[in-house]
């Protein structure tokens, strides 16, 4: 329905119920309800869309016994504030649910509320501007819990463990440059996919989103982007993020050989066992290199060198150098070459084309290449990258173009980097164009989704993808303020976060009703579950193939579960926290732009 004819709706409901709209008297009995209401659990920006779901079959007993209106609750001022009516049923195809929606979008005063009905109640939910920072601040700062190499230090939460890893690595085989069983210093970075494991595919898109939301929105957000977040090398004049993914950079560059290329990853022969990272006493590994990850590095280099030159202005050189080697090797090297065999896979992930990621970009490194020519051509202005990026284009389908951007395909960051820093470039309009294009696709099934849910794929890691085509519709609101965009975006948020099947927020820590088990080996090791999980943690969400056996299959976005052991659904990868951070920060910056009043409402 289009927003202001919701929002009419509202003020329809506001005017028949005012008379009596301050007075607590829901029309409960000791029965309740026989369905429950999903929302948000962290809330929402004045300026946001604000809808809920009734979840159930709301029986005729119940209509007689409460009829169909629900109450908004102020829990601060203790006393109704509105009452909405319920939509019509509607059965979502993506998980047999039925579901009513509740729209309060006219509600625009910061306080804190529950939704009532029939007994029941909505989990409390904050209307203010300040409603996400806690989950942003937390996701940021759970990479630092993640490092490799290093001492780890939340006492708070009994997340402590020594420096691990520091032998990393030994070579897996010969290669052009090193002997089998070669020593090489590739220690450091972030542990990754709930275990040990460290991947450049992860690792770049990681870096290459959070370093561009740092770019955008550090001087916006300060309180976001600060530099006392508890991480070692807090207090220091830099911002935080900054620190922490000098960190993965570090790591990065140590994968680079002499001649440019890059190795794929690092871990051991066998899967890490059930102990904390500092007592995994198993021989680590370096495994081959490969064009995809060897054009994802040298793209991050070039944009880590442009954006950190004002902090560490060596470091710059150094990383842009490291770019400049990285393309020179793919020059070298024109077509896709990847060092794999089947004997690398049985400790760690694949992260290339295989029987569970089949998607086309993962057949061709054209679209890593085109992301790396961008970056080192926004960042030289030298005119060669610029004629690699025109070819590139003409290689690279639409499909991979204007797909989400993820570790099998970065190709999409190529389009976002011409838009935002080369608007002026021949292909800007038509990329323009494309992303509207693209943007109204998702619309459509939003709408068409009970749920209001963009992903038209549930499998491994589809909370990542959700949220990517939350970014997707932001990145069209930006240039073309359809608000339609960014009402699509906040409702990825909104899945994320709980209005999804199971009522859970799917980041730990965060919500009355989040995730408690995840599949994630330190958490496991520790017995750091429930209330003691490590914070901050977006897990992979429904997956109807689910490869781990736990959850149930071919249920849709049914096909989850909050079980440690399910690794295919309930497992943390440090890619799918960049993606929510994305959205939850290019979502509130929107609402921010539109907000008359300097004041900060907590």
């Amino acid at each position: 329905m289009n927003q202001y004819l919701r929002c009419l709706l509202s003020i329809i409901v506001w005017c028949l119920l005012v008379s009596c709209s301050h007075r607590e008297t829901p029309l409960y009995s000791q029965q309740k309800a026989s369905c429950r209401i999903l929302v948000n659990q962290l809330g929402f920006h004045p300026n946001a869309q604000k809808i809920a779901l009734v979840q159930g079959a709301v029986c005729h007993e119940d209509t007689l016994r409460y009829g169909t209106i629900v109450e908004v609750f102020d829990t601060v001022r203790h006393r109704v504030v509105l009452r909405v009516a319920m939509g019509t049923a509607v059965i979502d195809q993506q998980s047999g649910d039925t579901l009513r929606t509740l729209d309060f979008s006219i509600l625009t005063t910061p306080s804190v509320y529950r939704l009532r009905y029939g007994g029941i109640e909505s989990p409390a939910f904050h209307i203010g501007r300040g409603v996400y920072d806690q989950l942003i601040i937390l996701m940021m700062r759970s990479y630092y819990l993640q490092r490799c190499g290093s001492w780890v230090r939340d006492t708070a939460r009994g997340i402590i463990h020594a420096p691990c890893h520091l032998n990393d690595a030994i070579i897996a085989r010969s290669d052009d440059i090193y002997k089998q069983g070669t020593h090489i210093h590739v220690h450091g970075g972030w542990h990754d996919a709930g275990d040990y494991g460290k991947y450049i595919a992860t690792a770049a898109v990681s870096v290459a989103e959070l370093l561009s939301l740092a770019e955008d929105y550090a001087e916006m957000f300060p309180h976001l982007f600060s530099d006392t977040t508890g991480i070692p090398e807090s207090m220091n004049g830099i911002a935080d993020v900054y620190d922490e993914l000098k960190v993965a950079l570090d790591w990065m560059l140590r994968m680079q050989r002499p001649d440019g290329a890059v190795f794929r990853k690092v871990s051991g022969a066998s899967w890490s066992p059930l102990v904390a990272p500092d007592e995994e006493r198993q021989t680590r590994y370096v495994y081959g290199i490969s064009t995809p990850e060897t054009a994802k590095f040298a793209g991050v280099m070039a944009h880590a060198a442009r954006a950190l030159r004002n902090i560490w202005q060596h470091y710059a050189d150094t990383c842009l150098q490291a770019a400049v080697r990285a393309w020179h090797y793919l020059a070298r090297t024109p077509h896709m070459a990847v060092d794999w065999q089947a004997s690398d896979d049985t400790g760690s992930g694949k992260y290339l084309f295989s029987d569970v990621d089949t998607e086309y970009a993962l057949t061709i490194d054209t679209d890593d290449r085109l992301y790396a020519a961008t970056e080192l051509f926004l960042t030289t202005r030298d005119s060669t990258y610029y004629q690699a990026v025109e070819l590139l284009l003409q290689q690279v389908p639409d499909s991979v173009l204007f797909g989400i951007v993820e570790w099998k395909n970065m190709a999409p960051l190529a389009v976002l980097r011409i838009l935002r820093h080369a608007p002026s470039l021949p292909h800007a309009v038509a990329f323009k164009q494309q992303l509207h294009r693209r943007a109204y696709q998702i619309e459509q099934r939003i709408e068409h989704s009970a749920y209001r849910y963009a992903n038209e794929r549930i499998v491994w890691g589809s909370n990542k993808m959700t949220a990517e085509e939350g970014v997707i519709l932001l990145h069209a609101y930006h240039t073309g303020k359809h608000r339609r965009f960014l009402d699509g975006a906040q409702d990825q948020l909104d899945f994320l976060l709980g209005r999804n099947p199971q009522g859970l927020c799917f980041v730990s820590g965060i919500g009355s009703s989040s995730v408690q088990r995840i599949c994630h080996t330190f958490a496991r090791a520790k017995r750091l579950l429930g209330k003691s999980m490590i914070p901050g943690l977006l897990v992979g969400g429904a997956n109807e193939m689910e490869q781990s056996g736990i959850a149930p299959k071919q249920r849709g976005l049914r096909s989850y579960a909050d079980d440690e052991r399910s690794y295919a659904t309930n497992e943390n990868a440090i890619d799918y926290n960049a993606a929510a951070l994305v959205l939850a920060v290019r979502l509130i910056a929107e609402f921010e732009r539109e907000h008359c009043t300097p004041a900060r409402d907590k």
